[in-house]
């Protein structure tokens, strides 16, 4: 596969990724642009970063 291939793969990963982050972030009260970004950027990884803070502010919240 080229390199465009792979632009063609990655892409839409890295913006369903960014898209699903930054839901996340917004159901939690966090700001949308560098949510988004952070999504874009580090794909997979950001979603659980963006649950791991939620529920850690709902935890606080909760106590």
């Amino acid at each position: 596969m080229g390199v465009i291939d792979n632009l063609l793969f990655a892409l839409p990963v890295c913006l369903l990724s960014a898209l699903i982050t930054v839901y996340i972030a917004h159901m939690y009260g966090r700001r949308f642009w560098p949510w988004l970004l952070f999504g874009f950027f580090v794909p997979l990884l950001s979603t659980f970063i963006a649950i791991a803070l939620g529920i850690r502010d709902a935890r606080r919240n909760g106590e």
